[in-house]
């Protein structure tokens, strides 16, 4: 009985990735997808600038300005497979 349990057990950790993998495979593409059309219906945001007032009246301001063609850049970058298959 004990050499049955010891035999067992190594075949179970042996199999054990084999069949954890693709389970795991399949959770993480589900849920990548899912972020993605989270993502894809999200707004842009709108620019928006902000001032602070410094010491000896120096104004320093920030602003957001979002750039279309950085933004598409990104997204190909982010589709591409580098360096497999960058078109």
């Amino acid at each position: 009985m004990g050499e049955f349990l010891q035999l067992a057990i190594a075949i179970g950790c042996v199999a054990l990735p084999f069949v954890a993998m693709p389970l795991l495979w399949r959770r993480m593409k589900k849920v990548r997808a899912q972020s993605y059309a989270a993502r894809e219906q999200e707004p842009q945001q709108q620019p928006w600038e902000e001032a602070t007032h410094g010491t000896e009246g120096l104004n320093v301001g920030r602003r957001s300005n979002p750039n279309d063609e950085l933004i598409a850049l990104g997204e190909h970058a982010r589709q591409s497979r580098w360096p497999i298959n960058n078109p």
